[in-house]
């Protein structure tokens, strides 16, 4: 274990129980995220996530209401 995880842990352990309660959810959602069958976005796919938030080119106003229209909402 890492000194900083240990100084994290022994911090919490001050906090009330259900402080400690959140914390720890916190921890394991993140451990969980880490383990090896989840699913995980390729080196192509980061790219491309990469890619279009630089892009910032979004549909207006008139195309998002001509959508739900068209889709009937």
């Amino acid at each position: 274990m890492t000194k900083l995880l240990e100084k994290a842990i022994e911090q919490a352990r001050q906090l009330p129980a259900d402080r400690q309660d959140e914390a720890a959810e916190i921890l394991l959602s993140v451990v969980e995220q880490d383990a090896s069958d989840a699913p995980r976005l390729t080196e192509a796919q980061v790219a491309e996530v990469r890619r279009r938030q630089a892009d910032r080119t979004y549909a207006s106003d008139e195309d998002v209401n001509a959508f739900f229209a068209a889709a009937g909402a």
